[in-house]
């Protein structure tokens, strides 16, 4: 079976990546729906959408979709914190995800045959 990772790297600046984070969910959305294995991670700037999804009016049924069928992974350790969002995403029961300096091991994903999306 396909594998895919989805990566969200955008943060919250501008309208564009406003559009890159909702095809983030978007993609995650319809890998699913034809039955590939997919998992969702938020990295870089992205985890200032980790924060955001699901508190935003728009987003959130399709974030809190993609959380509970097991599609979101979490969030990058090291750039939550660097992101200042760290405190909130904690709150918010988020899953950090730390397995290389802190960051999420994409290689072991690719090593594995995973194909990965960035946005």
């Amino acid at each position: 079976m396909k594998k895919i990772l989805v990566v969200l790297l955008a943060d919250k600046n501008g309208h564009e990546n406003m559009a890159r984070a909702l095809h983030a969910l978007l993609y995650a959305q319809q890998a699913k729906d034809h039955g590939l294995t997919v998992e969702l991670i938020f990295d870089g700037g992205g985890t200032e959408w980790a924060a955001t999804f699901p508190r935003h009016e728009h987003f959130k049924p399709l974030y809190e979709s993609l959380v509970a069928s097991g599609v979101v992974k979490g969030v990058c350790a090291f750039c939550a914190k660097a992101f200042k969002v760290e405190d909130e995403l904690k709150a918010l029961g988020a899953t950090f995800i730390a397995a290389s300096a802190g960051h999420p091991d994409i290689g072991a994903r690719l090593a594995d045959g995973w194909d990965v999306i960035t946005i």
